[in-house]
């Protein structure tokens, strides 16, 4: 049986020491409203408060570890091959203006730190995307044409790029860099809190609407309320039905060869690295091929295939760390910020990042911060969160999920124990029990922990993710605890509890 790990213990996590902030208690009233403390929440804070405003930063569980404390943290505008799908479907200029959003992002990322004193251990490193495999060599040719013409230091190599192994070719990414995402976003954070702002940690929003949040302790209301919670919650923007979610591995272990920089093949299987050091040692932060969340057979291949690899390559000791991330992708590419509605009487949103939170995130909170100003932002012609109406993607989402169920009846579920007896220590199931689908785990000790398997989002069948031992939708991407609470949204009820004993 696989080794697992709780959710929330991550490398970064671990070698982070994060300052704890209170819980909302009672009613407050500022400017803004922040709902999510990653660095999209964070950041916007930060630009805010610089304005003038009182902000209220609101987060579930704790500042910067849930999903950007899980993302392998490169500060690049560097994001596989992307920038010829992006000219083909907005055309130069606002591919152009992707660009520029994140080229700024990375570099306003070490502003901030400089400025605030943050010890983030920003590392500046080119970024690399090879490949082994003929077909892909005139796609990399291609995307260094684009990416240079866009104003991107993109370089088209067919030399040794500081790896272990031969490749055909590759494009190297120069002034980009890695960094240490908890460190950074928990150290901005803690900058936040005096002069009418706040931090609150362990306060789940579980109401909500434009000028007002709740928690079960309290309550903000502030001008606007910023959804920067990975998923807006609930139904808000319908943005479910325009970004898909999916799942990577990623784990941590110490290596011997250390490449030169950080490093994505652009065929499949994914294998991405990049490196930390920490106790006197060299880790390798390597993440895997990706899924659908709660497809544990494909999560199971994807840790093995990318701790092998590891393993062949760099002279990789036994992995340390072993977590599952998300993150949601746009149907168009980019992603969604903004305004959740026409005019200024919805959320701001930002969503959507498909694995490039880093940068994508920093730039969204500068759109944000523009946006509440009543300032123009010149990005926000390729980001803007209303270019798409929730009927245009309806058609796209439902054979996703078409595709979901079929492979949860026909594959994982149909070769489950069907009662709690047949489980076997280290198991998981959803199972029927009387009438009801119930998602259910044995421990080692034989102990059953059920719950609802319905999704409190839309009603979606949760699947088992082995590795962190959650629930996760594969539909929309929520995750639960074997308890049934909520990791994170777009739910913000937990599982019904059914049995735990």
């Amino acid at each position: 049986m696989a080794a697992t790990y709780p959710q929330d213990r991550t490398y970064w996590n671990d070698t982070a020491e994060a300052p704890a902030f209170p819980r909302l208690s009672g009613d407050l009233q500022v400017d803004i409203a922040i709902v999510g403390g990653g660095i999209v929440g964070v950041t916007a804070a930060r630009l805010l408060k610089d304005q003038g405003l009182k902000v209220a930063l609101i987060e579930a569980r704790q500042i910067g570890r849930q999903v950007t404390g899980k993302s392998t943290a490169k500060m690049s505008s560097q994001h596989g091959i992307l920038y010829q799908t992006l000219e083909q479907k907005f055309g130069e200029d606002r591919a152009r203006l992707y660009a520029e959003a994140q080229e700024t992002g990375i570099r306003r990322i070490s502003e901030l730190a400089a400025q605030y004193g943050i010890e983030a251990d920003i590392e500046p490193m080119p970024a690399f995307v090879y490949t082994q495999d003929e077909s892909y060599v005139s796609q990399l040719e291609k995307e260094v044409e684009v990416a240079r013409r866009l104003g991107l230091p993109a370089h088209f190599l067919t030399g040794g790029i500081g790896l272990p192994f031969d490749v055909l070719a590759a494009m190297r990414w120069d002034d980009q860099a890695q960094f240490h995402p908890v460190k950074y976003v928990a150290g901005l954070a803690a900058t936040i809190p005096g002069e009418g702002s706040h931090v609150f940690e362990n306060s789940r929003v579980v109401e909500y609407d434009p000028q007002r949040v709740q928690t079960d302790q309290g309550s903000v209301t502030a001008r606007h309320v910023v959804m920067a919670t990975h998923l807006p919650l609930g139904q808000i923007g319908m943005y479910y039905s325009m970004a898909h979610p999916h799942a990577e591995p990623v784990i941590a272990a110490p290596i011997g060869f250390v490449p030169a920089g950080m490093y994505k093949n652009a065929e499949k299987p994914g294998r991405s690295i990049r490196t930390h050091r920490s106790g006197g040692q060299t880790w390798g932060i390597a993440a895997g091929n990706s899924f659908k969340p709660g497809h544990p057979d494909d999560e199971q291949e994807s840790i093995k295939d990318i701790e092998a690899w590891l393993r062949e390559h760099f002279e990789a000791g036994e992995a340390q760390y072993r977590w599952v991330n998300e993150d949601y992708e746009a149907i168009d590419s980019a992603p969604y910020v903004g305004w959740s509605s026409s005019g200024s009487d919805g959320y701001l949103v930002a969503t959507g990042f498909a694995a490039w939170g880093i940068s994508n995130g920093t730039a969204a909170a500068m759109i944000i911060a523009d946006l509440v100003a009543g300032r123009d932002n010149k990005w926000l012609p390729v980001f803007d969160a209303t270019r798409i109406k929730p009927i245009a993607g309806a058609k796209e989402f439902a054979k996703e999920n078409l595709s979901v169920a079929a492979h949860l009846v026909g594959g994982y579920l149909s070769r489950k124990p069907k009662d709690y007896d047949a489980l076997e220590p280290g198991d998981a199931a959803i199972m029927k029990v009387d009438g009801e689908d119930v998602a259910a785990f044995k421990d080692e000790a034989g102990k059953v922990h059920a719950v609802s398997a319905v999704c409190t989002h839309m009603g979606c069948l949760v699947g088992w993710n082995a590795t962190n031992r959650t629930w996760d939708c594969p539909c929309h991407g929520s995750r639960f605890e074997l308890s049934g609470e909520v990791i994170h949204g777009p739910a913000t009820r937990p599982l019904g509890c059914k049995i735990t004993g």
